[in-house]
């Protein structure tokens, strides 16, 4: 290689060196920056490493067929753009002629669809010029090798000042505003496609070099995340390293970017993503909406559920203090009237006690029924044993000792009530087990028997009602009741961060 030469090799490799690192710094949105400044660093090391003489050319074509983003979902720019790598990366086949002009041919080809599918756009033109500039004297050198040609020398020296001129275009035109423009709008939009929020917001945070970039939705006089979960702004336009950047339609805000200070400090760049935003947010916002509805809703369920548990344990705590006690002080009074009577006591009165005892024990019963008193004064392992030992037939218990948020234990107790009275009822069974467990954030709790099986969770309102309590608390309920096999019900009740 003469100095000549050297110097043209050495002026290609640092024109990519800087124009990717000049990019990458002012255009952080766009990843153009890095494919040239990685087909710099391939240049350059070719000179050092035999095996890396060609390796440019893959980041190379990638960063000509996606400028200005250094992006695609496009299947046949991913074809080709992997082939360029691949020629780039293996130099035996790199240096066949025929494998050069048909890599170069599908680039142009590649260049030129882009070029027609968007309309005449400026960055597209710029990159599909420079990449007829490319593949020019690739193609020039390969047709010489094929017919015998010298065309080495000037089709280097051709290709050396097209790796300048294309570097140089590229930056120019990538921190122009209306690429600025065209490749966030174009990115944003792309990215969104599915309209999905969490799509959204990934997508933005890559345009604009901001990984924890946040994205809030107004929803009536609330802001709320993609989840629906209401958000806090930060207050001011600016707090701490996080700044706070409304997106308004028709002067209402219907959206707040809260990013770090630097990733839209460029103010062009952030109008784009401003524009790019409004244009594929209505969809994204309903679905905001919808999500912060539908977590309403599964409030007022776990709302209306604890309300009904409270219910319960005021009217088990009246029945106890007023009915159940004045109908105990009554049999009392009754019985010590029969003692101490002279004489034989009158039928009528001892059947008067003995109705009075049946009503206190049938009144205890619905009071334990409404709200069972060992639940709530020692917790799920005590009332579950003691409904065990009233149960229609032997049931093994299995319950851990510790106590659970009070949701959850009535809905566990609930729904081995409920199975149990099924088994008394229906199951014609011999016997039971009840099984609970903690599994990592859920409380599980399982029911079997081994009865006839059959049953149907869709008739009657005891297993529909026991569905809706497991899940307005956020969990899963489920039976299994093959005939001739028994029946299992299974609730998943949340008791961890995870509880509604």
């Amino acid at each position: 290689m003469t100095p000549a030469q050297g110097l043209g090799d050495l002026s290609a490799g640092l024109a990519l060196l800087s124009a990717g690192a000049v990019a990458w710094a002012r255009a952080r949105y766009s990843g153009t920056g890095p494919l040239l400044l990685l087909a710099g660093v391939t240049w350059l090391a070719g000179d050092v490493v035999g095996a890396l003489v060609y390796a440019h050319r893959g980041p190379l074509v990638h960063a000509l067929l996606t400028f200005p983003s250094g992006r695609t979902h496009s299947k046949p720019l991913m074809v080709v753009i992997a082939l360029a790598y691949v020629d780039g990366l293996v130099p035996a086949v790199a240096r066949e002629p025929w494998t050069t002009v048909a890599l170069m041919t599908a680039v142009v080809g590649a260049a030129a669809w882009r070029w027609a599918a968007r309309g005449v756009e400026r960055s597209r033109w710029v990159a599909g010029a420079c990449a007829a500039a490319v593949a020019t004297p690739l193609m020039l050198a390969s047709i010489g090798r094929l017919t015998g040609s010298e065309t080495d020398v000037v089709a280097t020296w051709m290709y050396e000042a097209a790796m300048v001129l294309t570097a140089g275009a590229l930056a120019v035109a990538l921190l122009s505003g209306r690429s600025m423009r065209a490749a966030t709008t174009g990115l944003v939009v792309h990215l969104a496609a599915r309209q999905e929020p969490r799509a959204l917001r990934d997508a933005l945070s890559r345009t604009v070099g901001d990984p924890a970039l946040e994205i809030a939705y107004r929803v009536d006089q609330d802001w709320v995340d993609e989840a629906g979960q209401p958000v806090q702004l930060p207050v001011g336009e600016q707090t701490g390293e996080r700044v706070v950047t409304l997106v308004e339609d028709g002067g209402a805000p219907v959206a707040a970017l809260v990013h770090d200070p630097a990733a839209l400090r460029d103010h062009t760049l952030a109008q784009s993503v401003s524009a790019a935003l409004r244009l594929v947010l209505a969809n994204v916002r309903l679905q905001a909406e919808d999500a912060a509805r539908m977590r309403e809703v599964a409030g007022s369920r776990r709302r209306l559920v604890e309300a009904g548990d409270e219910q319960r344990r005021h009217l088990r705590d009246q029945l106890r203090g007023g009915a159940e006690q004045i109908l105990a002080e009554v049999c009392a009074e009754l019985v010590a009237v029969a003692a101490h009577r002279h004489g034989p006591t009158p039928v009528d009165l001892d059947q008067l006690v003995d109705e009075l005892d049946a009503a206190c024990v049938d009144l205890t019963r619905f009071a334990q029924g409404v709200h069972p008193e060992a639940l709530t004064e020692h917790g799920l392992s005590e009332a579950l044993r003691d409904l065990a030992d009233h149960a229609a037939v032997p049931v093994a218990v299995e319950v851990p000792s510790r106590r659970f948020p009070a949701p959850q234990e009535a809905a566990a107790y609930f729904v081995c009530s409920e199975a149990l009275a099924n088994v008394a009822k229906y199951a014609g069974a011999t016997g039971a087990s009840i099984d609970v467990e903690e599994a990592g954030r859920r409380l599980v709790v399982r029911v079997a028997d081994d009865g006839r099986g059959g049953a149907d969770p869709t008739r009657g309102s005891g297993l529909r009602g026991l569905k809706d309590r497991v899940e307005a608390l956020g969990g899963r309920f489920s039976i299994w009741s093959p005939i001739g096999a028994g029946t299992r019900m299974e609730a998943e009740l949340p008791i961890g961060a995870d509880a509604s």
